[in-house]
């Protein structure tokens, strides 16, 4: 579904993504809904663009419970994470612009 993005699991998400050496952009999803796929098409650009500065990451959110752990109760939401640090949260399907500012913000562009 989120093409191009690592799956993540509870037992490897701080370490490999939230405190990874690269800042990222964590999707938490539920399967089968169809917003994800709305979110899908708004990311993969910037996948493609800038996967070789950010790390992109999935959650499946039925089989972990990170979502809980980070205060996520809306589906599918993406985190902003650079040095430990949450820098930006959309808990709604963001524009462009949005995720355009919010992955500059990481790389402090």
């Amino acid at each position: 579904m989120f093409e191009g993005f690592e799956e993540l699991e509870d037992k490897n998400i701080y370490e490999t993504a939230i405190a990874g050496e690269k800042p990222c952009v964590i999707v938490f999803y539920i399967p089968g809904n169809e917003r994800n796929e709305k979110l899908a098409e708004v990311l993969l650009k910037y996948q493609r663009l800038y996967g070789d500065k950010v790390g992109f990451y999935a959650v499946d959110s039925t089989k972990n419970t990170s979502a809980e752990d980070l205060g996520i109760f809306t589906f599918p939401t993406v985190l902003y994470f650079r040095d430990s640090m949450e820098l930006e949260r959309h808990d709604y399907i963001p524009s462009e612009p949005q995720v355009e500012r919010a992955i500059r913000r990481l790389l402090r562009l």
